[in-house]
């Protein structure tokens, strides 16, 4: 476990309340998580050539070329079989709520502050 990989790492007293003190502080230090980078596979990659091409949010055929399933999913909640960049996700869900009225056609979104 990552609390055992860091215990093994650190330096401790010898037992005693010394010891406890120091193994306490390693379970409190909160671990450092690096991100792990999404692996690319041949799905993602389509659907970054897909949605690469400028206006293909709002083309329909883009949409029906396979957006349309991937969107249905992640609206019902159903779980990916492929991890997705954050921002290939977004892209997926605007193309769909441009298909069902949510997002009006041709909207920009405001920039964050």
């Amino acid at each position: 476990s990552n609390f055992e990989q860091r215990l093994a790492a650190a330096t401790l007293p010898e037992p005693g309340p010394d010891y406890f003190l120091a193994r306490r502080t390693v379970w409190c230090t909160q671990a450092v998580k690096q991100p792990s980078p999404t692996p690319a596979n041949a799905s993602r990659l389509r659907l970054e050539s897909l949605l690469d091409v400028p206006g293909a949010i709002e083309n329909d055929e883009t949409w029906r070329s396979g957006l349309d399933k991937v969107w249905e999913g992640l609206v019902a909640g159903a779980r990916l079989r492929h991890r997705l960049p954050l921002a290939l996700v977004i892209k997926i869900l605007q193309a769909g709520w441009i298909r069902e009225g949510t997002w009006p056609r041709g909207a920009v979104a405001p920039d964050s502050d």
